[in-house]
Formats: structure tokens, C-alpha cells, sequence
């Protein structure tokens, strides 16, 4: 849908207000001077101050100009939090991601008599996401696994508190809480270095989203930042593979990545569940692991290749990003804190039994 000239202005000049660029109770530049900045008419710049106006983002008075109008606290205008995520319902029930995640941001919200309220993507209507939303009376929004930058700019103009989670829109002047995904990688890739490892190839299956496509393809390209900077670090050639999420897509992939010579003696891979995936599929065709394959995966799900055989992997703090959401929400609704603030946290190598010294040659 094509936006018209007014709206787009419209959207420009909330997301410059929500940013920070113009404050609260500060006045704005003129009409005259705005539409010299956007390079548009004036009659365009008044139809988007109009509707700013009416929706109580601007005030407008004769004589004064133009200002930012305060939102004010939010907790007390409403109790109910929206969880946004593009998946189906039971999605975020998943343990233990994400559902540790949701757990952990629902006991916190709660202690503020905050009650959270799913809103799956999946099940609305695509062009009337804001009109259902704005229905609901919410007090705030998180947004998780939202990757799409012009939907989260849809969302913003609720003017409604938000949070991201697990997808870092600080850019769009909503605060974000993500893992160190570039760094948890970057770990797991030293550690296979430092180990003896000089063929290590990095591994992923094609994701596909109901909503939107690809899926968490941010996340994924941070991961596979830190172990390309690992590499390089260590002088080593890169070696990424990508498949379609499919068995026998998998199964091609690993036949034409280990048939050639010299075949790589490690894998990084994107998560712990492909990584199990990988392992088994490494198996049937007759390779050891560790013994002729090291594999690592990402999450630290607590899965097993074999009985008594757990997945070497990448710890993050599921607990602690729902949690750090849930500060981070109820300090705005507060009106406390700065408008946008964002939390990386830590992640470090989960010692496992699927990685060892390569073979000897």
C-alpha cells in the first residue's frame, strides 16, 4: 500500500520525535522550515501536523508554533501489556526457548499488577494490525522476534511504550534487549582454534515465517559475524554453508561438504536444534562425533546427540531477557529512564561431549 505524500511526512516526523530529535515541551521548526528539511509543500507538512495534532502527538497554537506533546506516565491508563510475535499461539509455550523467555517477563511485568496478552501475528489480518492492537486499550507493547523494520515502524505509531526482544530496533528509537550473538559465536570459533581445528565450516537451514520472510535473519547474520572475525582473527578460510530446511536438503548439503578434500574437521552451527540435526545426519553417514567431526551448536538447549551425550553450545540468558524487557518496559511506563535504551547480554561456551582436538592426520 502506497503511502500518501502527508502520511509519509507524518511518519517521519513521529519517528524523528520518538528518537529524541525533537523533545518534549521543546517547540519544532516551522512549518515553512519543515517542508524545506522534507523537501515538500507546505499544504503537505500542515495535513501531517494536522493529524499529529488530532492524535494528540503535537500541540499547535497561534502565536506559540508548534511542540512535542508529553504521552505522560502510562501505568494506571491501562493494565494489559501486548506480547507481539509473528508466530502461532503455542510458539512462545516452547521450552526453553522461547518460552522461558515469556516466563520470566510475565513474573515481572506481574509484580507491577501488569497482566501480559498474546497477539500472534499469524492470526490477524496483516493490513489492520494497528486498528486491532489500538482496539485492545494496551498500555505498552513487546515486540519479539519482530524483524520487519517497516512493521515495527507501523507499531510505533500507536505512540504506545515498546520493547523489542531478540531483535535489536534501538535504531527506531525503541529500546531492545538481545543476546551478544556476534560474540557467543565468535567464542565457540576461538575455541575450536584454539583446539587445533583449521578447517571449520559454518551451518544453516533456510528459515521461512508466516508473516514475513526470512525469520530472525539479523540474529542468524550476527552469529555468522562472530565467526567470520574468528576466522579472520586466526587467519583461516571461511566456509558457510546454507540449505533448505529439509532432511534430504541437509543430507546433500553434509555429502558435499565433507566429500571434498581436505573436508573440514569442525561445524558452527546456527542453533542447538539444527545442530542436533546435523549430528544425527553426520552419524547415519558413518562419521564419529567428536572423534572425526567436532560440532558446536548455539542456545544451550540441553539437547543430547546420544543417551549421556549432550551438545557442545552457546549459553544465553533466557531468563534474564525477559526479565531486563520487562525493567526496561515498566520504566517507561513510569516515565522513568531514557526513551531508548538497549541490553546485550552476555553469552559464553557450554562445554559439552561433541567437541574434541581433530583427528590426526
Amino acid at each position: 500500500m502506497r503511502l500518501l505524500p502527508s502520511d509519509q511526512i507524518k511518519r517521519r516526523l513521529l519517528q524523528c520525535i520518538q528518537e529524541g530529535r525533537y523533545e518534549t515541551g521543546h517547540g519544532l521548526p516551522t512549518i515553512q522550515e519543515l517542508a524545506r528539511t522534507f523537501q515538500v509543500s507546505t499544504k503537505t507538512v500542515q495535513k501531517a501536523i494536522h493529524a499529529l495534532r488530532k492524535e494528540g502527538v503535537i500541540n499547535a497554537k497561534r502565536g506559540v508554533g508548534l511542540s512535542v506533546r508529553s504521552p505522560g506516565p502510562r501505568i494506571g491508563r491501562g493494565r494489559r501489556v501486548g506480547l507481539v510475535f509473528p508466530n502461532a499461539p503455542r510458539y512462545v509455550e516452547q521450552q526453553p526457548y522461547p518460552g522461558t523467555v515469556i516466563r520470566e517477563l510475565e513474573a515481572e511485568l506481574r509484580r507491577s499488577k501488569l497482566t501480559l496478552v498474546r497477539c500472534p501475528l499469524e492470526t490477524m489480518e496483516r493490513m489492520a494490525l494497528t486498528d486491532r492492537l489500538a482496539r485492545l486499550k494496551l498500555a505498552g507493547l513487546v515486540l519479539f522476534e519482530i524483524d520487519n523494520d517497516s512493521m515495527i515502524l507501523e507499531f510505533r505509531e500507536l505512540r504506545l511504550p515498546m520493547v523489542s526482544m531478540d531483535y535489536d530496533a534501538y535504531r527506531h528509537g525503541v529500546p531492545s534487549v538481545v543476546f551478544d550473538n556476534a560474540f557467543g559465536s565468535f567464542q565457540a570459533t576461538k575455541h575450536l582454534v584454539g583446539l587445533g581445528h583449521r578447517g571449520i565450516a559454518f551451518l544453516r537451514p533456510l528459515l521461512r515465517n508466516p508473516m514475513f520472510s526470512p525469520s530472525l535473519d539479523a540474529v542468524e547474520e550476527e552469529r555468522l559475524k562472530g565467526y567470520r572475525i574468528a576466522m579472520l582473527d586466526a587467519g583461516l578460510p571461511t566456509e558457510i554453508r546454507e540449505f533448505e530446511n529439509q532432511p534430504a536438503a541437509l543430507r546433500q548439503a553434509l555429502q558435499e561438504l565433507l566429500g571434498r578434500r581436505p573436508a573440514p574437521t569442525a561445524l558452527v552451527c546456527v542453533a542447538d536444534w539444527s545442530a542436533r540435526a546435523i549430528a544425527r545426519e553426520i552419524m547415519r553417514m558413518g562419521f564419529r562425533v567428536p572423534e572425526d567431526l567436532s560440532l558446536v551448536g548455539f542456545g544451550d538447549y540441553g539437547l543430547e546427540i546420544a543417551p549421556g551425550r549432550r551438545l557442545t553450545s552457546v549459553w544465553v540468558d533466557y531468563e534474564g531477557m525477559g526479565r531486563t524487557a520487562g525493567q526496561i518496559l515498566k520504566d517507561v511506563l513510569e516515565g522513568n529512564g531514557p526513551r531508548a535504551r538497549r541490553a546485550v547480554l552476555p553469552a559464553r561456551l557450554a562445554p559439552g561431549h561433541t567437541v574434541s582436538p581433530p583427528p590426526a592426520l
